[in-house]
């Protein structure tokens, strides 16, 4: 993933080093934007996560976001260069709003715009 992406849509970001990691900062959000009254995606309204990491795969994590109730309504884009059918069926089927291949820049900043309404008010 790019950072160099958020900077040039001035997004602010977090990086995990692995699914655990995004599951972890994720919950804190949650806690947090409960405590504030808000759901969790007007804190967090994507995250953006690899296939392959550590600790936890990328379709387990976007499973795990899904199916909390603090979390569901956050948007969930899977970045991977194990593209295919089967990977974007699968990321599909666990819950992910987008899967864009790795590499592909501009379709990741056009998913981020999309997916995030707001970026495209401030850019306007």
């Amino acid at each position: 993933m790019r950072a160099q992406i958020f900077e040039a849509l001035e997004v602010r970001f977090e990086i995990a080093k692995s699914g655990r990691e995004a599951w972890d900062v994720s919950m804190v959000f949650a806690q947090r934007a409960g405590a504030m009254g808000k759901q969790c995606s007007e804190l967090v309204p994507l995250v953006i996560s690899d296939l392959e990491m550590p600790e936890m795969d990328g379709f387990t994590l976007t499973r795990k976001i899904k199916s909390d109730s603090t979390l569901s309504s956050v948007r969930v884009v899977i970045h991977s260069s194990l593209t295919g059918v089967a990977n974007e069926q699968h990321a599909c089927k666990a819950g992910a709003d987008a899967f864009v291949a790795k590499f592909v820049a501009d379709e990741l900043a056009q998913v981020i715009c999309r997916l995030i309404p707001s970026i495209n008010d401030r850019q306007h």
